[in-house]
């Protein structure tokens, strides 16, 4: 079996950061965060988001056992 350098593995380890380089330009950033369900007004973002993110939490806390 052939023995890679440390060079070559140091090489072949900056290969993703280079990539990741050429293509942030086109994708603006690597992760998205979208929403699963729809939200069409403040009511709907009010129950999704907080304060409403916040009621299902405080049952969790209540009952873990619920979950």
């Amino acid at each position: 079996m052939e023995k890679i350098s440390k060079e070559d593995l140091i090489k072949k380890a900056s290969k993703p950061a280079e990539d990741a380089m050429k293509l942030h330009p086109f994708y603006k950033g690597k992760i998205e965060i979208a929403s699963k369900v729809c939200i069409r007004d403040f009511t709907d973002f009010a129950i999704w988001y907080t304060p409403g993110v916040a009621e299902p939490c405080k049952a969790i806390h209540k009952n873990k056992d619920a979950v």
